[in-house]
């Protein structure tokens, strides 16, 4: 089993059913809802940031706007990462060790879905960044 807090942090862009068991502390069944519903939650991120896109400094006023435009940014990098640990451990596997995982994000600044990642990591894919 692994450690739900992580899942709790406001700052990350959960919705619906997860975001519900995620004021509730449900440690348990959220990570069950995240990893069954794996596809939707991820869709959900990948058009998140897709939307937000990378921030650019010439957008913002001042360097508290820049920055939090950026912890944005690393919230949905960082939901992905546990949607995926949340995939692996509802299908009844282990979690990844940070030298295993695939990437999270394109070259083109994509998130990727954990089988585009895996299926780039298996045939040595150079096309998405670290």
């Amino acid at each position: 089993m692994i450690d739900a807090t992580e899942f709790y942090d406001p700052a990350l862009p959960w919705s619906g059913r997860a975001d519900e068991l995620r004021s509730k502390r449900a440690g348990a069944a959220l990570v069950s809802e995240l990893g069954r519903n794996y596809d939707a939650y991820h869709e959900e991120l990948a058009e998140t940031a897709a939307s937000l896109g990378r921030p650019q400094p010439e957008n913002y006023t001042t360097l508290q706007e820049y920055l939090e435009a950026w912890a944005r940014i690393q919230a949905v990098v960082r939901a992905e990462n546990l949607l995926r640990v949340a995939r692996i451990v509802a299908s009844g596997g282990r979690p990844p060790q940070p030298a295993d995982s695939p990437p999270l994000v394109s070259a083109d600044e994509r998130l990727l879905h954990l089988d585009e990642a895996l299926e780039l990591q298996v045939h040595g894919g150079t096309e998405t960044s670290p």
